[in-house]
């Protein structure tokens, strides 16, 4: 379950402008997040500022390729809504995004190099593997 909602998390822009960036190299804090709200954007299709589950599902399932599980859906969005106000704001999403670049961020110097990306990564997988 954590697995899926490091995948909800990708998939609302958290970590995937970093991704994307990596094949360019390092990737700055500012953008970083300015990509993220992107992405939120993007996925935030009545542009109300918050992603309900079905602007959730259809982003994931935009990325995946098929529609993922209700439970996954439901997994993810009950991690991200922090306040279960029963949407997800751009506020909530940009806290997220600041949190995991500062957690990726190994040396503090406001860059994400390709190699703390992936070292993050890794923690974030082997965190939630089953003991």
């Amino acid at each position: 379950m954590k697995q899926l909602m490091i995948a909800g998390a990708l998939a609302l822009g958290f970590a995937t402008p970093v991704m994307a960036q990596m094949a360019m190299g390092p990737i700055s804090r500012t953008d970083y997040l300015a990509r993220g709200k992107a992405q939120f954007d993007a996925g935030d299709a009545n542009h109300d500022g918050a992603i309900t589950k079905d602007e959730l599902n259809a982003v994931i399932t935009s990325q995946m390729g098929s529609a993922p599980a209700q439970n996954m859906i439901d997994g993810i969005f009950a991690a991200m809504d922090t306040d279960h106000d029963g949407k997800i704001t751009a506020a909530e999403a940009e806290k997220l995004r600041t949190n995991s670049f500062d957690k990726a961020d190994a040396n503090h110097d406001g860059t994400l190099t390709p190699e703390e990306v992936e070292a993050a990564r890794a923690a974030a997988v082997a965190a939630h593997q089953p003991k």
